[in-house]
């Protein structure tokens, strides 16, 4: 059976864990306002998109 490497999307794992947590504890403050983040992904190629 052939095993081809796939093309993903890296997502920052740690960062995404990190900011939801920090944004939950947040919504206990009174004062605390809605904010949204975005995290940069990182395409990785491998053989399943090359020519």
């Amino acid at each position: 059976m052939l095993s081809t490497p796939l093309t993903s999307v890296r997502q920052p794992k740690y960062r995404l864990g990190r900011t939801a947590a920090d944004l939950m504890l947040g919504e206990s403050d009174p004062d605390h306002r809605h904010r949204r983040v975005l995290f940069q992904p990182e395409l990785v190629v491998r053989d399943s998109s090359r020519p």
